[in-house]
């Protein structure tokens, strides 16, 4: 007989050296070239950053007039979510694709990625691609949808179109350590967003406070150990704050004391390290465990207390640290209300509604989560990263609290692991301008949400920060239980008065809806760079250099220089010559006044003329958005406006301390 032998499979062996490399291939054609044009029409291509093709959808023209017309309506910031949710004029490409995308000249995209019209209308349009509706991996909009194009700059032209893509609802956070592999350090880590909360006195890898010098200012006064008076109190003000606060004892009597205090005994960065104790009789100590702030105006400082599960709940202490404004002593009061029952003159503790975790975090965090309830109490995560600032629950992993890169790009996850490289993340520069500065607007809109007790964040009823990408109307009618701030928020004028107001502005702005250049937040603000290190650059010598580049002679020849036209505004022909005397035309002196107070005022005009008393009239600490020019209407005016600072100096005797002759 047959004697049959069978092998079996052994061990794998090693890895053998690699090969050398194979002969090159032939060159591929680049994306966006060799397209056929269309002598009477306009040819392109529709890619992802990554170049690679996108295989459907249609590229609309939007006529520039619709958009102005538009503009014509203003937009009321204090419907309720369902109104805001249907309402129809405040996304403008969106709003009015959904109502004419049929009437508009329209271009289906092809396998290749290709899109033609044979033939263009007249007149100035926006260029925009839409998503097939059952595209789940990309977003509206592309990198030609904020500007307008007249038509017979585009006849017989190549526009390659870039649209962003989007990760799917199931991709994880992986931290801005992991996108800075690729991307580089680079200089978010000098910005406001990324150096907000901190452990008192320690930076993580993350964080640089350079272009802050004064940054630990407020914690200088732990270490010198001082005591903070509060007294003359009104818990009913309005105001946050509720108490005067002197760093010496006052005449009168004093309601509480905060000392102050740094343990020498402990290192910087153990929980301890510095503390305040509220005394009034009894004597509360409460750990500093984060400062939160001291970039932008103030500082505050973050205690935490355990819940019945163990897990961790962070408030504000009732004292916040001034940069600048008007005093003699930096601090000020800060919701006392909270920790100090002046019915009863006794100390007491915020109740669990009022945690930073479900009030505030979830606009600082990357990869915000909540759990909890208002009975017993809230407790916040953000994502894990090797180099995050703060073990903010308690696990023993440091986490990502402050706003990192996929705050503002969406989870990462999918963006890492697959191929094509730029796939899988929103890339908000080629959104539609509406669902960009949602981006910053669900933060930046003094909403009142739905999850997490109904407080001041976003948050849906499973308690989720909106996704990136979104438009308004899914982020009032899904995420809000009031979509911006109260009217008693606003002046009279429209002016914002509360902070945290910048989006409701610029929506009522000419910028957001207008036939010519939409406008978002990143228009003016360069979210990976420190506002000082871009003027820095900046070698034109041109105090108005962002201004001019749109609002210029040379860029548009119907405008004229900046002098003229305070001249033409005014209607005085002599303050064209103003600046011979006074240095240049400031444009966001007038266009920009800081009506929003969040830390201090910061004084401007002194009035003596008509004296005693002299006037001091304040501008407060956060600009402005909606660019208009609130003018003085006569009388004592009730907030800051450019009069009564740069027009004032020369014209103090308009206003009414002034006597009438």
């Amino acid at each position: 007989g047959l004697l049959l032998l069978t092998a079996c499979k052994g061990d794998t062996g090693e890895q053998g050296p690699q090969g050398p490399p194979g002969e090159p291939g032939e060159p591929g054609q680049p994306p966006g070239t060799g397209l056929e044009p269309e002598p009477f029409g306009l040819v392109g291509r529709v890619m992802e950053p990554s170049l690679a093709p996108v295989p459907s959808g249609s590229v609309y023209l939007v006529p520039a007039t619709d958009v102005e017309e538009l503009a014509a309506t203003p937009i009321d910031l204090f419907l309720s979510p369902e109104a805001t949710a249907i309402l129809e004029i405040d996304e403008p490409i969106e709003d009015l694709l959904d109502a004419n995308a049929d009437d508009y000249a329209q271009a289906a995209v092809d396998a290749d990625g290709v899109y033609r019209f044979e033939t263009l209308p007249e007149g100035r349009h926006f260029v925009v691609w839409m998503p097939s509706f059952d595209d789940d991996q990309r977003l509206p909009g592309g990198d030609s949808s904020r500007t307008a194009f007249e038509s017979d700059s585009l006849i017989g032209m190549q526009m390659d179109i870039r649209v962003s893509s989007r990760p799917s609802a199931s991709a994880t956070y992986v931290g801005s350590s992991t996108c800075m592999v690729c991307h580089g350090l680079h200089s978010t880590t000098r910005t406001a967003h990324n150096v907000g909360l901190q452990v008192p006195g320690v930076r993580s890898i993350l964080q640089d406070v350079e272009p802050w010098p004064d940054f630990d200012e407020g914690l200088a006064a732990f270490d010198a150990g001082t005591t903070l008076y509060f007294y003359d109190c009104d818990s009913a003000a309005p105001d946050p704050a509720k108490c005067a606060v002197d760093v010496a004892a006052p005449a009168v009597a004093v309601a509480f004391t905060l000392d102050l205090r740094r343990d020498p005994g402990l290192p910087l960065g153990a929980i301890g390290a510095y503390y305040v104790e509220m005394v009034d009789g009894t004597t509360e100590r409460y750990d500093v465990v984060l400062t939160y702030g001291g970039a932008l105006g103030k500082q505050q400082y973050l205690t935490r207390r355990s819940n019945p599960d163990g897990s961790f709940s962070y408030f504000v202490l009732p004292l916040q640290y001034n940069y600048q404004g008007d005093f003699t002593n930096a601090w000020r009061d800060y919701r006392s209300d909270l920790w100090y029952d002046f019915d009863a003159n006794a100390l007491q503790q915020p109740g669990d509604v009022e945690s930073f975790d479900n009030n505030c975090a979830g606009c600082h965090f990357t990869g915000y989560q909540l759990d909890g309830s208002d009975a017993q109490g809230w407790s916040a995560a953000a994502t894990v990263a090797a180099d995050g600032a703060f073990d903010y629950d308690g696990d023993g992993k440091p986490e990502l609290i402050n706003t990192g890169c996929e705050a503002c790009h969406g989870p990462g996850s999918e963006h890492l692991e697959q191929r094509p490289q730029g796939s899988n993340i929103v890339s908000p520069g080629l959104l539609t301008p509406g669902r960009q500065a949602a981006i910053c607007g669900s933060c930046h809109s003094r909403p009142i949400g739905i999850g997490g007790g109904t407080r001041g964040l976003p948050l849906s009823a499973d308690n989720e920060m909106p996704r990136v990408g979104i438009r308004r109307a899914e982020f009032a009618q899904n995420h809000t239980s009031r979509v911006s701030g109260a009217p008693e928020d606003f002046f009279a004028s429209g002016d914002v008065k509360a902070h945290y107001q910048q989006y409701s502005d610029h929506l009522r702005s000419k910028h957001y809806r207008n036939g010519t250049r939409l406008t978002t937040c990143t228009g003016c603000h360069d979210p990976h760079a420190n506002p000082d290190d871009v003027a820095a650059m900046d070698s034109s010598g041109n105090p108005n250099a962002l201004c001019t580049t749109c609002h210029s002679p040379e860029a548009n020849p119907e405008l004229y220089p900046l002098p003229e036209h305070v001249a033409d505004v005014t209607g005085v022909n002599g303050h064209a010559s103003l600046e011979d005397f006074f240095g240049p035309f400031i444009c966001t002196d007038c266009h920009m006044v800081p009506t929003a107070k969040s830390g201090a005022s910061v004084p401007a005009l002194l009035d003596s003329l008509g004296g005693p008393p002299s006037v001091q009239y304040f501008w407060n600490d956060i600009a402005g958005h909606r660019m208009t020019v609130t003018r003085w209407e006569g009388g004592q005016p009730d907030q800051p406006i450019a009069f009564t600072n740069e027009c004032g100096q020369c014209h103090a005797e308009l206003l009414p301390n002034t006597p009438t002759p």
